[in-house]
């Protein structure tokens, strides 16, 4: 076994943010994604919808290729997403563009999971300032250990 020690500055900081990520995906797949859906396994399927989100909102809707541009994924891997969030009802398709589902973002779990994410975005700032603020740069040390097989 060989071990190595690094050092990641902002380390608290930093696990604010992944835990803020993590847990902003959870209530996003929890008010949007069928109950059968699990968690993780289609969070791609998420992020293609959120760039729907945004040409939406944006006045400048989203086409396949321009969504394929924007994520950097295979036109084909954004058909077969595209194509799961219109069966989720989540978003429409109008000619080559596609637009959120005012209903399912309206919707009772989309305006509870909107104050969610707010009170989660608000709360992680408040912590990051804290950190930010408190003159300390808190570094985590880790050790770290590989095995070699052979």
């Amino acid at each position: 076994m060989q071990g190595r020690r690094r050092k990641l500055k902002k380390a608290r900081q930093r696990l604010v943010l992944c835990r803020l990520m993590i847990h902003l995906m959870r209530i996003v797949h929890g008010a949007y994604a069928p109950a059968t859906e699990p968690f993780g396994t289609r969070l791609e399927t998420f992020f293609i919808g959120l760039c729907v989100v945004l040409g939406d909102v944006d006045g400048r809707p989203f086409s396949v290729a321009k969504i394929a541009a924007y994520m950097r994924v295979p036109r084909t891997t954004v058909i077969r997403r595209l194509d799961r969030l219109q069966d989720w009802g989540l978003i429409v398709r109008q000619e080559r563009y596609y637009y959120a589902n005012e209903k399912a973002l309206n919707s009772l779990f989309g305006m509870r999971s909107y104050q969610e994410v707010r009170r989660s975005l608000s709360k992680a700032v408040e912590e990051l300032t804290v950190l930010d603020t408190s003159g300390i740069d808190v570094s985590l040390e880790i050790n770290t250990k590989r095995s070699h097989h052979g």
